[in-house]
């Protein structure tokens, strides 16, 4: 599944636009790394101590600071800018890849692909059949943050293709499409999906 991610702070006013210098990629085998892995990293101990609790069971545990990366043309709405002074931990948690971050201390947010497309929450699911109709999902990732939980979700339907992210509660938060070669985005202001 490809995530694509670059963090900043997305609030502001909806708007489309055409764009011309995305690209919508599609794979489905894994998340890509969202940072490339470092050398051993100290993590200082209320950020251990704040994964431990909120992560008591997890394996394969791998830190690193965050790296920005250019390959990442997603972004995360309503998260914080995250930047090089600031943690991220890769994960396996009940036979699944999960990616945290932290700054401070604080737990920023967790991102980990969906393979049960069936078990998505049910105003999810209306808003992919209203608003893609004829699409079929191609990946999502389960967004959480303090705020909300959001589902990236990459579609297509023949060659088209689509992106979006969907609150929880069925709001589209921003979605981008690829379909005759027209691409085009559009960004929801992220306060109306609380």
């Amino acid at each position: 599944m490809a995530t694509m991610i670059v963090f900043a702070t997305s609030c502001g006013d909806s708007s489309t636009k055409t764009d011309t210098a995305d690209s919508l990629t599609v794979d489905n085998n894994k998340m890509p790394d969202p940072a490339p892995v470092t050398a051993t990293v100290v993590v200082p101990e209320g950020i251990k101590t704040s994964f431990k609790t909120k992560y008591p069971t997890v394996t394969n545990e791998t830190w690193s600071s965050y790296q920005p990366i250019d390959a990442f043309e997603w972004d995360w709405t309503g998260w914080p800018t995250i930047d090089s002074s600031d943690y991220m931990v890769r994960f396996n948690q009940d036979g699944s890849e999960y990616w945290a971050w932290y700054n401070d201390g604080e737990w920023i947010g967790t991102v980990s692909p969906v393979t049960d497309f069936a078990g998505l929450p049910a105003a999810v699911n209306k808003t992919i059949q209203s608003t893609f109709p004829g699409y079929t999902i191609v990946s999502v990732d389960k967004e959480s943050d303090k705020n909300r939980t959001a589902y990236e979700v990459e579609l297509e339907k023949g060659g088209d293709k689509a992106k979006a992210l969907i609150a929880e509660n069925g709001s589209v938060l921003k979605k981008k499409t690829s379909i005759d070669g027209e691409k085009t985005k559009e960004k929801m202001n992220p306060k109306d999906s609380l």
